[in-house]
């Protein structure tokens, strides 16, 4: 018996995971289940390549060798084996895709040269962006395909939208805790714009990545009493969690992110995003409407910028239901669509 599709990525069932990969790879497996049997539904978790190697690898044989679609969603570091092993392991009639995360795939495959020739014979590489898009054809790739991110959260309705905006400015982040998402940036700049005058306040959910632990307990321990870690939250929840906020904060130093699920959660609760323009920044955010940029690494601007919000609170309200507008097409139910239809179900 052969799978119509499997699924070779984190699906966190060892470990509860909260990155933005993991939860792209779970959101990709709750559409198939929602609209196969479980029979049809191969899944194979990059978690347990570390603890049992020989049982993975021989798993992922397996998939490879009998499923009709393959569908894989590596980490950084196994992208230089999989797409290898999954041309070397496929079925005769099996198609292959990558679903990418992020947007650093074109440096990476300049760097590794290689994998150009691997990934072309791929039968299609979904990708988050346009600027993404644009530079793997400018390598003389041809299977491209855009495919947003996505989640499956409740969109809130117009009418529970809180449409008073007043001090504290109540901003969130909702990402990963680590130094590339310009934590340091979110945290220094309230403080200084509220040295002035107290009028934010900042909660910081997420998971705090090994690496920036250490750094990031020194910082907590200057917080003042409007700025708060909040610990991580089930993705399921971001809506209802995030309904009580004013706007989102996302000063990301990372300048090839996709589409950051961050988003996504914070238009689903009518939420405009205070964001960097990172590379593909245009794609997500309509300027002046679901949200307002600021220079990447320019925490001067930053600065500025909130002071911009401090003065004009009401520009957040203006923004909150094109931001309703914008999460729907995000939505599980308009990008599922497109998946099913690029494997063939």
């Amino acid at each position: 018996m052969k799978y119509k599709v499997s699924i070779i990525g984190y699906l966190a069932k060892q470990k509860p995971l909260f990155d933005g990969q993991t939860v792209k790879t779970k959101q990709l497996a709750s559409v198939l289940h929602s609209h196969l049997s479980s029979d049809d539904i191969g899944e194979l978790d990059m978690q347990g390549m570390r603890r049992s190697p020989v049982v993975f690898f021989w798993n992922f044989f397996k998939i490879c060798r009998n499923s009709k679609n393959v569908i894989i969603l590596p980490a950084y570091g196994a992208l230089l084996l999989f797409p290898l092993l999954c041309l070397l392991f496929r079925g005769s009639e099996t198609k292959l895709f990558y679903d990418v995360i992020g947007g650093w795939l074109p440096g990476y495959v300049e760097k590794h040269s290689y994998l150009k020739f691997l990934l072309k014979k791929f039968d299609g590489i979904w990708v988050e962006t346009t600027v993404m898009k644009k530079a793997l054809e400018e390598k003389g790739f041809e299977n491209l395909t855009i495919v947003p991110n996505f989640k499956n959260l409740t969109i809130l309705n117009k009418e529970d939208l809180n449409k008073k905006v007043s001090a504290p400015i109540r901003l969130c982040i909702f990402s990963r805790i680590m130094e590339q998402k310009g934590i340091d940036d979110a945290v220094n700049s309230v403080m200084e714009v509220n040295a002035e005058e107290q009028m934010f306040s900042l909660d910081i959910y997420g998971q705090i990545d090994p690496s920036y632990l250490e750094h990031f307990t020194l910082l907590q321990k200057k917080f003042p009493k409007y700025i708060r870690y909040c610990g991580c939250v089930d993705a399921s929840k971001s809506t209802e969690i995030l309904r009580e906020y004013d706007a989102l904060l996302f000063p990301t130093r990372f300048p090839t992110e996709g589409l950051p699920g961050t988003l996504i959660d914070g238009y689903s609760a009518g939420l405009p995003v205070i964001s960097a323009r990172w590379q593909s920044f245009s794609d997500f955010v309509d300027e002046g409407k679901t949200g307002i940029g600021y220079a990447q690494f320019d925490y001067n601007e930053l600065v500025r910028t909130l002071r911009v919000v401090k003065e004009n609170p009401s520009m957040l309200i203006n923004m909150k239901e094109m931001c309703l507008e914008k999460a729907r097409e995000y939505s599980a139910d308009t990008v599922s669509h497109q998946i099913l239809s690029l494997i063939g179900l």
